[in-house]
């Protein structure tokens, strides 16, 4: 059985911790960026992950869904129970995040690593 999207996944991680360490880099941003930079030695250090890289690029779309996700009430003031809030349209954040995670699938699946038949030459 081939393996290919549990590498695709694990480089996924990897593009989700990067981008999380460089938008938060004033709060939690050092240590994800320590834990994302042992994950890429690890996975740097295993020839057969290689077919996963593409999944860097979906993993960096993870963390736009989740700022589009809490702004879905956006643009402008919005008002709860807890008071109110300035919120951000939540578009431009979905365009970014379903077109890194498309482009990365693509390129992944183009790449042939979850073939039958396995890599394209």
């Amino acid at each position: 059985m081939r393996r290919g999207w549990i590498w695709f996944l694990a480089w996924a991680a990897v593009g989700a911790g990067g981008v999380t360490a460089l938008l938060t880099v004033l709060t939690i941003g050092p240590y994800v960026a320590v834990l994302t930079l042992v994950a890429v030695v690890l996975l740097g250090r295993t020839p057969r992950s290689n077919g996963g890289l593409p999944g860097l690029i979906a993993g960096a779309g993870v963390l736009p869904l989740a700022v589009a996700w809490l702004n879905r009430s956006g643009p402008g003031n919005v008002c709860s129970g807890n008071g109110c809030t300035q919120e951000w349209s939540p578009w431009p954040w979905l365009a970014a995040g379903v077109v890194l995670i498309a482009a990365g699938t693509a390129i992944w699946a183009r790449r042939g690593e979850n073939s039958r038949t396995g890599p394209r030459p």
